[in-house]
Protein backbone atom coordinates (compact mmCIF):
# COMPACT_ATOMS: atom_id res chain seq x y z
CA UNK A 1 0.00 0.00 0.00
CA UNK A 2 1.13 3.52 -0.72
CA UNK A 3 3.18 4.84 2.21
CA UNK A 4 1.55 8.25 1.99
CA UNK A 5 -1.88 6.64 2.36
CA UNK A 6 -0.62 4.75 5.43
CA UNK A 7 0.62 7.98 7.03
CA UNK A 8 -2.63 9.80 6.19
CA UNK A 9 -4.70 7.00 7.68
CA UNK A 10 -2.61 6.83 10.86
CA UNK A 11 -2.64 10.61 11.29
CA UNK A 12 -6.40 10.93 10.84
CA UNK A 13 -7.17 7.93 13.09
CA UNK A 14 -4.77 9.09 15.80
CA UNK A 15 -6.03 12.68 15.70
CA UNK A 16 -9.68 11.70 16.17
CA UNK A 17 -8.95 9.01 18.77
CA UNK A 18 -6.70 11.39 20.70
CA UNK A 19 -9.43 14.03 20.73
CA UNK A 20 -11.85 11.52 22.26
CA UNK A 21 -9.26 10.47 24.87
CA UNK A 22 -8.59 14.09 25.82
CA UNK A 23 -12.30 14.90 25.94
CA UNK A 24 -13.01 12.24 28.56
CA UNK A 25 -9.68 12.69 30.35
CA UNK A 26 -10.25 16.40 30.93
CA UNK A 27 -13.85 15.83 31.97
CA UNK A 28 -13.22 13.08 34.53
CA UNK A 29 -9.50 12.51 35.27
CA UNK A 30 -7.52 15.72 34.82
CA UNK A 31 -6.63 17.05 38.32
CA UNK A 32 -7.37 20.64 37.24
CA UNK A 33 -9.92 20.54 34.41
CA UNK A 34 -12.17 17.90 36.01
CA UNK A 35 -13.00 20.32 38.85
CA UNK A 36 -14.87 22.54 36.37
CA UNK A 37 -17.28 19.65 35.59
CA UNK A 38 -17.78 20.82 32.01
CA UNK A 39 -17.41 19.23 28.60
CA UNK A 40 -14.94 21.30 26.61
CA UNK A 41 -13.36 20.92 23.20
CA UNK A 42 -9.78 19.92 24.10
CA UNK A 43 -8.30 21.12 20.83
CA UNK A 44 -7.48 24.39 19.13
CA UNK A 45 -9.43 23.39 16.03
CA UNK A 46 -13.20 23.46 15.68
CA UNK A 47 -13.46 19.81 14.67
CA UNK A 48 -12.81 16.64 16.71
CA UNK A 49 -9.12 16.08 16.15
CA UNK A 50 -5.80 16.71 17.87
CA UNK A 51 -2.91 16.58 15.38
CA UNK A 52 -0.34 15.87 18.10
CA UNK A 53 -1.99 12.49 18.65
CA UNK A 54 -2.01 11.85 14.92
CA UNK A 55 1.72 12.47 14.81
CA UNK A 56 2.08 10.38 17.96
CA UNK A 57 0.29 7.39 16.40
CA UNK A 58 2.67 7.50 13.45
CA UNK A 59 5.64 7.51 15.84
CA UNK A 60 4.18 4.69 17.96
CA UNK A 61 3.46 2.62 14.85
CA UNK A 62 7.03 3.01 13.62
CA UNK A 63 8.56 2.35 17.05
CA UNK A 64 6.29 -0.68 17.46
CA UNK A 65 8.47 -2.51 14.94
CA UNK A 66 11.75 -2.09 16.80
CA UNK A 67 13.27 -4.94 18.77
CA UNK A 68 16.38 -5.77 20.76
CA UNK A 69 17.45 -9.29 19.77
CA UNK A 70 19.88 -9.54 22.69
CA UNK A 71 17.01 -8.96 25.13
CA UNK A 72 14.05 -10.53 23.35
CA UNK A 73 15.13 -14.09 24.15
CA UNK A 74 16.65 -13.61 27.60
CA UNK A 75 14.66 -10.69 29.05
CA UNK A 76 11.49 -10.15 26.97
CA UNK A 77 9.76 -8.14 29.70
CA UNK A 78 12.72 -5.79 30.03
CA UNK A 79 12.75 -5.38 26.26
CA UNK A 80 9.12 -4.26 26.29
CA UNK A 81 9.71 -1.87 29.19
CA UNK A 82 12.56 -0.26 27.25
CA UNK A 83 10.39 0.04 24.12
CA UNK A 84 7.64 1.67 26.20
CA UNK A 85 10.22 4.10 27.62
CA UNK A 86 11.45 5.04 24.13
CA UNK A 87 7.87 5.58 22.99
CA UNK A 88 7.02 7.73 26.02
CA UNK A 89 10.21 9.78 25.61
CA UNK A 90 9.40 10.33 21.93
CA UNK A 91 5.87 11.49 22.74
CA UNK A 92 7.17 13.82 25.46
CA UNK A 93 9.70 15.25 22.99
CA UNK A 94 6.98 15.83 20.40
CA UNK A 95 4.86 17.53 23.05
CA UNK A 96 7.77 19.75 24.12
CA UNK A 97 8.77 20.77 20.58
CA UNK A 98 5.16 21.50 19.58
CA UNK A 99 4.48 23.46 22.76
CA UNK A 100 7.62 25.58 22.44
CA UNK A 101 7.01 26.33 18.76
CA UNK A 102 3.59 27.73 19.58
CA UNK A 103 4.88 29.69 22.57
CA UNK A 104 7.94 31.17 20.85
CA UNK A 105 6.49 31.85 17.40
CA UNK A 106 2.75 32.31 17.97
CA UNK A 107 2.85 33.41 21.65
CA UNK A 108 0.14 30.88 22.34
CA UNK A 109 0.27 28.19 25.02
CA UNK A 110 -2.13 25.48 23.86
CA UNK A 111 -1.91 23.50 27.11
CA UNK A 112 -0.66 24.48 30.53
CA UNK A 113 1.11 22.15 32.97
CA UNK A 114 2.51 24.98 35.08
CA UNK A 115 0.46 23.83 38.09
CA UNK A 116 1.99 20.33 37.99
CA UNK A 117 5.15 19.28 39.83
CA UNK A 118 8.37 19.15 37.83
CA UNK A 119 6.95 20.88 34.77
CA UNK A 120 9.28 22.39 32.16
CA UNK A 121 8.00 25.74 30.88
CA UNK A 122 4.47 24.48 31.45
CA UNK A 123 4.50 22.26 28.35
CA UNK A 124 5.75 18.94 29.73
CA UNK A 125 5.76 17.38 33.19
CA UNK A 126 6.51 13.99 34.81
CA UNK A 127 2.83 13.18 35.39
CA UNK A 128 1.91 13.45 31.73
CA UNK A 129 5.09 11.67 30.67
CA UNK A 130 3.84 8.83 32.89
CA UNK A 131 0.51 9.00 31.05
CA UNK A 132 2.39 8.78 27.75
CA UNK A 133 4.21 5.70 29.09
CA UNK A 134 0.90 4.04 29.99
CA UNK A 135 -0.58 4.97 26.61
CA UNK A 136 2.50 3.60 24.82
CA UNK A 137 2.21 0.32 26.73
CA UNK A 138 -1.50 0.07 25.89
CA UNK A 139 -0.80 0.75 22.23
CA UNK A 140 2.00 -1.80 22.00
CA UNK A 141 0.24 -4.58 23.92
CA UNK A 142 -3.33 -4.04 22.71
CA UNK A 143 -3.55 -1.84 19.62
CA UNK A 144 -0.44 -2.43 17.53
CA UNK A 145 -1.69 -5.65 15.96
CA UNK A 146 -5.11 -4.09 15.43
CA UNK A 147 -3.56 -1.12 13.64
CA UNK A 148 -1.57 -3.44 11.40
CA UNK A 149 -4.77 -5.36 10.69
CA UNK A 150 -6.58 -2.11 9.81
CA UNK A 151 -3.79 -1.15 7.42
CA UNK A 152 -3.97 -4.61 5.82
CA UNK A 153 -7.75 -4.20 5.42
CA UNK A 154 -7.25 -0.74 3.92
CA UNK A 155 -4.80 -2.14 1.38
CA UNK A 156 -7.53 -4.51 0.17
CA UNK A 157 -10.31 -1.89 0.28
CA UNK A 158 -8.78 1.22 -1.23
CA UNK A 159 -12.24 2.66 -1.87
CA UNK A 160 -12.19 3.55 1.84
CA UNK A 161 -9.50 6.10 0.96
CA UNK A 162 -12.42 8.30 -0.21
CA UNK A 163 -13.38 8.80 3.43
CA UNK A 164 -9.79 9.66 4.29
CA UNK A 165 -9.89 12.29 1.54
CA UNK A 166 -13.19 13.60 2.93
CA UNK A 167 -11.61 13.91 6.38
CA UNK A 168 -8.68 15.92 5.04
CA UNK A 169 -10.96 18.17 3.03
CA UNK A 170 -12.74 19.20 6.24
CA UNK A 171 -9.47 19.26 8.16
CA UNK A 172 -7.81 21.68 5.71
CA UNK A 173 -10.78 24.08 5.91
CA UNK A 174 -10.58 23.91 9.70
CA UNK A 175 -6.83 24.60 9.61
CA UNK A 176 -7.40 27.70 7.45
CA UNK A 177 -10.10 29.01 9.80
CA UNK A 178 -8.08 28.25 12.94
CA UNK A 179 -4.93 29.87 11.53
CA UNK A 180 -6.90 33.07 10.94
CA UNK A 181 -8.00 32.97 14.57
CA UNK A 182 -4.41 32.27 15.64
CA UNK A 183 -3.15 35.31 13.71
CA UNK A 184 -5.69 37.54 15.48
CA UNK A 185 -4.74 36.21 18.91
CA UNK A 186 -1.04 36.57 18.10
CA UNK A 187 -1.55 40.21 17.07
CA UNK A 188 -3.18 40.98 20.42
CA UNK A 189 -0.51 38.97 22.27
CA UNK A 190 2.20 41.00 20.52
CA UNK A 191 0.43 44.26 21.33
CA UNK A 192 0.19 43.44 25.03
CA UNK A 193 3.53 41.57 25.09
CA UNK A 194 2.02 38.44 26.63
CA UNK A 195 1.81 34.71 26.02
CA UNK A 196 -1.83 33.64 25.84
CA UNK A 197 -2.87 30.47 27.67
CA UNK A 198 -5.38 29.26 25.13
CA UNK A 199 -7.47 26.98 27.36
CA UNK A 200 -7.87 29.75 29.95
CA UNK A 201 -8.69 32.24 27.19
CA UNK A 202 -11.32 29.91 25.73
CA UNK A 203 -12.74 29.27 29.20
CA UNK A 204 -13.02 33.00 29.85
CA UNK A 205 -14.84 33.56 26.55
CA UNK A 206 -17.27 30.77 27.48
CA UNK A 207 -17.91 32.40 30.86
CA UNK A 208 -18.56 35.75 29.18
CA UNK A 209 -21.04 34.22 26.73
CA UNK A 210 -22.88 32.40 29.50
CA UNK A 211 -23.06 35.57 31.59
CA UNK A 212 -24.36 37.47 28.54
CA UNK A 213 -27.11 34.88 28.04
CA UNK A 214 -28.16 35.15 31.69
CA UNK A 215 -28.32 38.92 31.56
CA UNK A 216 -30.15 38.90 28.22
CA UNK A 217 -32.82 36.71 29.75
CA UNK A 218 -33.75 39.50 32.15
CA UNK A 219 -32.81 42.64 30.21
CA UNK A 220 -33.38 41.64 26.57
CA UNK A 221 -29.79 42.39 25.57
CA UNK A 222 -26.41 42.55 27.21
CA UNK A 223 -23.31 44.61 26.59
CA UNK A 224 -21.28 41.43 27.10
CA UNK A 225 -22.85 39.76 24.07
CA UNK A 226 -21.03 42.17 21.73
CA UNK A 227 -17.71 42.40 23.55
CA UNK A 228 -14.74 42.43 21.17
CA UNK A 229 -11.53 40.37 21.54
CA UNK A 230 -9.65 43.58 22.32
CA UNK A 231 -12.03 44.36 25.17
CA UNK A 232 -11.57 40.86 26.49
CA UNK A 233 -7.81 41.43 26.56
CA UNK A 234 -8.23 44.87 28.13
CA UNK A 235 -10.44 43.60 30.94
CA UNK A 236 -9.44 40.01 31.61
CA UNK A 237 -5.99 39.27 30.18
CA UNK A 238 -4.56 38.61 33.65
CA UNK A 239 -6.87 35.57 33.74
CA UNK A 240 -5.43 33.90 30.65
CA UNK A 241 -1.99 35.30 29.90
CA UNK A 242 1.49 35.69 31.32
CA UNK A 243 3.89 38.54 30.71
CA UNK A 244 6.39 37.80 27.98
CA UNK A 245 10.09 38.33 28.50
CA UNK A 246 11.04 40.96 25.92
CA UNK A 247 14.73 41.56 25.35
CA UNK A 248 15.75 45.09 24.45
CA UNK A 249 18.46 45.59 21.79
CA UNK A 250 20.95 46.65 24.49
CA UNK A 251 20.27 43.51 26.51
CA UNK A 252 20.66 41.35 23.40
CA UNK A 253 24.07 42.89 22.69
CA UNK A 254 25.12 42.45 26.32
CA UNK A 255 24.14 38.78 26.23
CA UNK A 256 26.17 38.23 23.06
CA UNK A 257 29.22 39.89 24.66
CA UNK A 258 28.92 37.61 27.70
CA UNK A 259 28.89 34.57 25.42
Amino acid sequence: MNRLLILLFLFSSGSVTGWIIELFFRRYLDPVESKKKKWTNPGFFVGPYLPIYGTGLIILYLLGHISFPSLSTTHPVLEKLIIFLIMAASMTLIEFITGMIFINHFHLQLWDYSSYWGNVKGVICPLFSLFWYALAAFYYLVLHQEVQGALDWLSRNLAFSFFIGFFYGIFILDVIYSLQLMVKIKALADEYQVVVKYNAYKSKLTDIREEAKERSYFFFSSRLSSISPREVFDRYRENFSVKRMVMTPIKKVADKVRK
